[in-house]
Formats: C-alpha cells, structure tokens, sequence
C-alpha cells in the first residue's frame, strides 16, 4: 500500500455480521467465524467517500461488491473463499488496491461436543431420574427421555474401594471412590417408569441409567448416581 492509497483509506469503516473482531488491519482483512458454525449470512460492508467500487477476488474472477447508501456489501462465504479484494478509488486519485483476504475458521469439533453436551442435558433434565432409600432397597423413579423412549436398563455397582476423607463441618463423611464394581442389570418394563432393586445390605451404591429406543439404540446413559443404604 503506498502513501496516496494509505491516505485515501484512512477513514475506511468495515464490518462483518456476527464477527466482533477488528476486520480491518491496514494491510489485509480478517474474517473471523462466530463459534456458531451453522451461521451463514456474513456480510461484509465496506464504506469510504474515495472509494469507486470493490471487488471480491477469486483467481481471475472478480465479482463486485452491492453498492448501497454509500456502503459497498458483500456476502463472506467460509465454504467458499475468496483470494483477496480489489479496491478502485473514485476519479484514479491513486491506483487500484488489491488486499489478501485471511479466514480464521471456528473450532468445528468443540462446536458439536457443546451441541452435544447440550442435547444430554435436555435428555437428561427429561428424565427426571430420583431414587429414595429403604432398610434393604432402593427405588428408581424416572420418565422417558425423549419421544423415541422403549425401555430402560439400570445397571448397579459397589465401590472397589472407599478412601475415606474424613468429616466435613456439618457431620457429612467425606470420600472418594475411584472404581465401581458391576452387581446387577436390571431390564424394566415398558410400561413402567420406576425399578425397585432390594435385598442391599448397609454400604455405598451407585448406578447407571440408561435409555434406548426401539431399535436397542443408546438414547441417554448416566454417570453414576450414588446412594447409601443406611441403617
């Protein structure tokens, strides 16, 4: 960019939609992608008195910009780039300007593991899983997940081990298990939506949950849950 053309653009105004990030740096323009990847309609808007028309560059091609109320407008497309942006001033008060173009895309796999850490806990907000205690048993009160809901499977454990952590101020033991060990499946019928699992002695519990459709896919699964059977 030489002085004529850094002069005549130094009241330049660019924006991009959906883009909080600076667009222009002097020397290139920068479209950063919204962490929402599924977001389209980026659109550039590029406004200076001196400038005559803009191009967007892609190879040979050059395509130009919608001029309107004093702006000249453009779509961004991140499935299709383009090279760079030809800029011609008003009147050839300094040579025509061609400006690379730089993408700096959105993280993809963070966007779907958001998405689908979302969509677990709408499931699991759905069933509404409680479970309550008895002298030997446990109840396991819950509702279908989803519209595809057949049936449920609750697999029960016991700790490996319990370390223990000594007593918090309010009279609460405290303890890490680090490993559970498998006990019991336990298929309920479709047409229920608790299981009662009894003849449990006095000690720590946990289990999974675990929803499925009609096909026998996974629909939702739990961590484990933990319980006490206490006297």
């Amino acid at each position: 960019m030489n002085k004529y053309q850094k002069s005549l653009l130094s009241g330049t105004s660019c924006s991009l939609k959906h883009c909080e990030e600076k667009v222009w740096t002097g020397g290139k323009f920068s479209f950063k992608q919204n962490e929402d990847i599924t977001l389209k309609d980026y659109v550039l808007c590029i406004s200076n008195p001196s400038i005559e028309a803009v191009f967007a560059m892609d190879g040979d091609a050059q395509t130009p910009f919608e001029e309107k109320e004093g702006k000249f407008c453009s779509l961004v497309d991140f499935d299709h780039k383009i090279d760079s942006i030809k800029i011609v001033f008003k009147n050839g008060l300094a040579d025509d300007l061609i400006v690379p173009v730089e993408y700096v895309e959105a993280d993809r796999e963070a966007y779907y593991a958001q998405k689908e850490k979302e969509r677990n806990a709408a499931l699991l907000a759905a069933a509404a899983i409680k479970c309550a205690t008895g002298s030997n048993l446990v109840n396991i009160y819950f509702q279908p997940c989803c519209d595809e809901y057949e049936y449920t499977e609750i697999q029960l454990y016991i700790p490996q081990q319990v370390i223990s952590k000594g007593w918090s101020s309010e009279g609460r033991e405290l303890y890490d298990i680090p490993a559970w060990s498998f006990i019991k499946k336990t298929k309920v019928n479709p047409e229920e939506f608790y299981a009662s699992i009894g003849g449990l002695a006095y000690g720590k519990y946990a289990f999974i949950l675990k929803q499925f459709n009609k096909g026998g896919n996974i629909l939702l699964t739990t961590d484990y849950i933990g319980f006490s059977i206490s006297i």
